[in-house]
C-alpha cells in the first residue's frame, strides 16, 4: 500500500467500497529497529519503576534511623543514574531514527462480520484482472492495487518482523536448515561409531566353536580357553556377570561385552541428546527467520522438527548400509541394506531403546520445571504470616508484578507437542510389522503424553495465545502420509527372504536348496505380500487421483471464471461460516465476548506493554509506538 496512508483515509476507502462502518484501522510500519531500542528503553523503565518502588517502601515502612538514610541516599543516586539512562536512550533514539518510518501494513476491523466477508470477496479477483489491465479502479487506493488477506490473530503477530521481506525470510530458513543438516550429519557419524564397534563384538562372539566342545565338562572347556583366548565367548557366554568376573580368561570377554551393551544405550541417549537439541535449535532459527505471526513462526517449526526427529529417530537405522553414507562419515563396515537377523541384532535393538527413551525422555525437563516451582511456591507459603503477609525475613516484593512472576508457569509450547507425538506415531507404525512392540510403546507414549500435559496444563503452563488451525490441519495432513509409509515399510520388511521366505504366487514351493532372490520382481511376487501391494496401490492412487483432479478442477475453474469474467466460491465459501447471529465488534468489544485480544493496536498486546514499561490506561490513549518517546507511563513525566 502507499507509504503515505493514514488510518482514515484507509477506513473511508473500506467503508465506501463495502457500504459498512469500519470499526478501527491500525498502520505497521518498517520500525523494527525502533521497537527494538523501545525495548531496551522498557527494561531500563522496569529497573527505575523498582527502584522507585523501593524508595516509597523505605519512605513509609520502614523506621527513621541512620541505616534507613543511608539506603534512601543510595537508592535516590540510583533512581538519578536509571532517569539519566532513560534519557540518553531517547536522544540516541532521535539520532538513529531521523528517517520518516512509512507504512507498510494495515489491519482493518469491520464493525460487521458482513463488512470483512465483503472486502474479502471484493478483492478475491481472477488472475488475470489482478495483474493485467482490467483491475476495477474502484478497488485501488491512490492509484495503486492492494494486496489484501485475512489477518492472524491479534496476541500472534511479531511487529518487529512485518518490514521483512518473504525473499530474505526464505534465506533465512536456508540457512537454519542447513545448520540442522549439519547436526544431522554429525549425530550419522556418532551412530556409525556405535554400531561399527557393536558389529565388531556380535562377529567375534558368533565365530564358530570347535565341534564337540559343550559336550565336554567345564575343566576341558577353561583349559581350551586358556590356551586359544579367540574361543572365550564359547565358554563364558554361557557364565553370568558375576561369574566371569571371577575367571581371569573371561575378563576380555565381560569388558567388551559391556561396553558393547553400553554402546547400544550410549546410540540411544545420543538419539534422545540430538532430538532435544532439534528443539533448541529451531526454537532459536524461528527468532532468526523473522515470521510475521507466532501463528507461522511455531507452524514452521513444528514441521521442520518433526521431520529432523524423525530421521534421526526413525530413518538413522536404514543407512547403515548405505556405501555412499560411510564413505561421507568415514567409517566402514559389511552390512546388509536387507532386515535380516543381524539388523535386527544391532538396528532394531538401538530403535527399541531408544523409544523407550522417547517415553520418557520429552517430560523429563518439564517435570523438573515443575517440583522446582512448587518448591518455590512452598517456601513462600511456609513464610506467611496469620493475615498471609510475608515475614520481612524471608523476602520482600515491592511491587505486584514481582510477586505475580513467582505464580507464573512457562508457556505452553503446542508445536513441540505436536511434533513429539507425530514422531512417535510415524516411528512406531513404520515397524509395527515386525516389530510388534513398537504399537505398545506408541500407545504408552501417547497416553502419558496426554495426561501429562493435561496435569501441567491445568496446573503449571500459562494460557497460550489465540492460534489458528493451520497447525492442527498440517499435522492431520501428515498423518495421511503415514498410511503409504507403513506399507511401504511392510513390504519392504515381509520381503526379507531370509526371516519371511514364504511362497511365490505362481503356487511353486522353493526347493531346499533356494538362494535369495535378487531382483525387486521376484521379492514382491509372493502370496503374503500381495494384500500390502494392493492396498498400497489403492490406497496411494486414491490419494494420487484426489490430489490430481482437484489441482485440475482449480485450474479448470480459475480459467473459467477468467474468461466470464467471473468470481469463484469465495463468497459462498465465506458467507457458510458467518456467525448466524450478527454481533457488532463494538458491543462484542465492550461486553468483553471477544475471546483473547480485541485490538490490532500494538502498544495493548499484553507482551508489547511488558516490554516497553507501559500501561494499559496508556495504550488506550495511544496506537504508535513513537509515542512512548520521553514518557514514563508508571509515574507520568520523568522527573
Amino acid at each position: 500500500m502507499p507509504e503515505d496512508t493514514t488510518e482514515k483515509e484507509l477506513a473511508i476507502h473500506f467503508a465506501e467500497l463495502t457500504g459498512e462502518a469500519v470499526a478501527a484501522v491500525h498502520l505497521a510500519f518498517d520500525n523494527a529497529k525502533e521497537i527494538d531500542m523501545y525495548v531496551q528503553r522498557g527494561k531500563v523503565m522496569q529497573q527505575r519503576y523498582k527502584c522507585v518502588q523501593r524508595i516509597r517502601y523505605e519512605k513509609t515502612m520502614m523506621k527513621h534511623n541512620r541505616e534507613q538514610k543511608k539506603r534512601l541516599r543510595k537508592l535516590m543516586r540510583e533512581r538519578e543514574d536509571l532517569t539519566l539512562l532513560v534519557r540518553q536512550k531517547d536522544e540516541k533514539r532521535s539520532k538513529i531514527i531521523n528517517k520518516k518510518i512509512k507504512a507498510i501494513e494495515a489491519f482493518v476491523t469491520f464493525e460487521t462480520e458482513a463488512g470483512f466477508v465483503e472486502a474479502m470477496t471484493r478483492y478475491q479477483l481472477n488472475w488475470f484482472r489482478t495483474h493485467c489491465c482490467c483491475y476495477p479502479e474502484r478497488l485501488k487506493f491512490k492509484g495503486m492495487r492492494l494486496k489484501i488477506q485475512q489477518a492472524p490473530e491479534p496476541s500472534t503477530i511479531i511487529w518487529e518482523n512485518l518490514e521483512y521481506s518473504n525473499k530474505g525470510r526464505f534465506l533465512r530458513k536456508c540457512l537454519t536448515t542447513s545448520i540442522a543438516l549439519l547436526a544431522i550429519l554429525f549425530s550419522v557419524g556418532l551412530t556409525f561409531q556405535a554400531r561399527d564397534f557393536k558389529s565388531k563384538v556380535i562377529k567375534n562372539a558368533s565365530l564358530p566353536c570347535p565341534n564337540g566342545f559343550f559336550d565336554l565338562e567345564p575343566e576341558y572347556q577353561l583349559e581350551l580357553v586358556t590356551n586359544d583366548l579367540d574361543l572365550s565367548h564359547c565358554y563364558c557366554s554361557t557364565l553370568s556377570s558375576i561369574e566371569q568376573w571371577n575367571i581371569n580368561q573371561c575378563h576380555d570377554h565381560l569388558l567388551t561385552s559391556s561396553r558393547a551393551t553400553a554402546t547400544s544405550y550410549g546410540a540411544g541417549f545420543i538419539v534422545v541428546f540430538m532430538n532435544l537439541f532439534f528443539t533448541w535449535l529451531m526454537d532459536k532459527a524461528g527468532k532468526f527467520e523473522k515470521h510475521q505471526s507466532l501463528d507461522q513462526m511455531e507452524t514452521s517449526n513444528m514441521v521442520r522438527v518433526f521431520l529432523l526427529k524423525f530421521v534421526n529417530t526413525g530413518c538413522l537405522v536404514l543407512l547403515y548400509g548405505q556405501k555412499w553414507l560411510q564413505r561421507l562419515v568415514r567409517i566402514k563396515f559389511e552390512d546388509d541394506s536387507e532386515f535380516n537377523v543381524d539388523w535386527y541384532a544391532t538396528g532394531g535393538t538401538s530403535l527399541m531403546i531408544v523409544m523407550l527413551m522417547n517415553i520418557i525422555a520429552p517430560h523429563i525437563g518439564t517435570f523438573v520445571s515443575y517440583f522446582r516451582h512448587r518448591a518455590k511456591i512452598r517456601r513462600l507459603e511456609r513464610n506467611l504470616t496469620s493475615d498471609n503477609a510475608t515475614r520481612e525475613s524471608y523476602r520482600v516484593w515491592y511491587t505486584q508484578e514481582e510477586l505475580n512472576e513467582v505464580y507464573k508457569g512457562p508457556p505452553f509450547k503446542l508445536n513441540y507437542r505436536y511434533s513429539q507425538v507425530l514422531v512417535t506415531l510415524y516411528v512406531c507404525w513404520m515397524y509395527a510389522i515386525s516389530m510388534p512392540l513398537m504399537p505398545v510403546f506408541g500407545a504408552i507414549s501417547c497416553y502419558l503424553s496426554y495426561w501429562i500435559d493435561k496435569f501441567l496444563f491445568c496446573n503449571f503452563y500459562r494460557t497460550p495465545p489465540l492460534y489458528s488451525d493451520d497447525m492442527g490441519k498440517r499435522c492431520t495432513t501428515l498423518l495421511g502420509y503415514l498410511v503409504i509409509l507403513h506399507l511401504g515399510m511392510s513390504l519392504w520388511m515381509m520381503g526379507c527372504e531370509e526371516i519371511f521366505q514364504g511362497e511365490p504366487l505362481s503356487g511353486n514351493r522353493y526347493p531346499d536348496d533356494f538362494v535369495r532372490s535378487s531382483s525387486l520382481q521376484e521379492k514382491l511376487s509372493k502370496k503374503h505380500l500381495f494384500p500390502f501391494i494392493m492396498t498400497l496401490i489403492i490406497i496411494g492412487a486414491g490419494m494420487i487421483l484426489s490430489r490430481v483432479s482437484s489441482t485440475f478442477l482449480r485450474k479448470v475453474c480459475s480459467c473459467l471464471q477468467c474468461l466470464t469474467c467471473r468470481k469463484g466460491n469465495t463468497l459462498k465459501t465465506l458467507r457458510s461460516n458467518m456467525n448466524t447471529v450478527q454481533v457488532d465488534y463494538s458491543s462484542a468489544r465492550d461486553r468483553e465476548i471477544i475471546q483473547g485480544l480485541s485490538s490490532y493496536n500494538i502498544l495493548q498486546n499484553p507482551k508489547y506493554q511488558e516490554a516497553f514499561a507501559i500501561t494499559p490506561e496508556f495504550a488506550e490513549n495511544h496506537n504508535r509506538v513513537t509515542s512512548i518517546h520521553g514518557y514514563n507511563t508508571k509515574e507520568g513525566m520523568l522527573k
